[in-house]
């Protein structure tokens, strides 16, 4: 198996906080909550305005120019088994537990501004449609300070702060693990916050190859968010129908 290093990842972005009088600070990993809260932090970190609007412009061109057929290779393929190291909102779910059901599983991570952006759209979507047959679950994969154990209320923080309230499964040695299985093989991938859908006998049907996606929210630069977001909610529908 050809694992590739995945080269589009945000900055870390880290807070310190005070443990208590006396005490030694603690370093705690701060979740991104919007691209306008990403911003506060690049110029918290000592960018410039000017810096920090140059870095997300860069950010959002790379998005722009993202080859949304980087996961067509894996259309058709029975999805590997979760091997997952915890989970949220849920007891564990397995893929033969979900037979019969449309399924949505997306990678995200705290300090990724465009999993900020993107976790309305999931969250519109699990309102939306569960009630009609579709699971989403939302993969926990950490990019900051991944090599050490797992840290349950780190996630914990994170989903707190994301809103998300339908089944979040942790990935947390994700190099080796189920997103590893799933995505990090052949060809190059421009990104670790993938999206798959699968039909309800457990085979993947759609990729979204990663970053951003959601409704219109006015903006020209997240224009192809939007459409993205389109043509997510079109093949949903079209495999619930099915």
């Amino acid at each position: 198996m050809i694992r590739l290093p995945i080269s589009c990842q945000p900055p870390l972005l880290l807070i310190f906080l005070a443990c208590g009088m006396g005490e030694a600070l603690a370093e705690e990993i701060e979740t991104v909550k919007s691209w306008a809260h990403y911003r506060e932090i690049l110029i918290s970190d000592g960018k410039s305005g000017v810096e920090a609007d140059a870095e997300i412009s860069g950010m959002l061109a790379d998005l722009g120019s993202m080859d949304r057929a980087a996961g067509n290779d894996r259309i058709g393929v029975a999805a590997p088994p979760f091997e997952f190291d915890g989970w949220l909102n849920s007891e564990p779910l397995s893929l033969e537990g979900l037979r019969g059901q449309v399924v949505l599983v997306r990678w995200w991570t705290e300090t990724c501004p465009f999993c900020a952006s993107s976790a309305p759209a999931l969250r519109a979507i699990h309102e939306q449609y569960s009630s009609q047959g579709l699971t989403v679950i939302g993969v926990y994969h950490p990019k900051a300070d991944r090599d050490g154990p797992l840290d349950m209320a780190r996630v914990e923080r994170a989903v707190k702060a994301r809103e998300l309230d339908f089944p979040i499964a942790i990935d947390w040695d994700w190099k080796n693990g189920t997103l590893a299985e799933w995505w990090l093989t052949g060809p190059k991938r421009p990104a670790t916050s993938v999206t798959f859908l699968l039909d309800k006998a457990g085979v993947i049907q759609f990729v979204h190859p990663g970053m951003e996606y959601h409704d219109p929210n006015g903006s020209e630069g997240h224009a192809m968010c939007a459409a993205d977001m389109l043509g997510i909610r079109s093949q949903i529908e079209r495999l619930l129908a099915e």
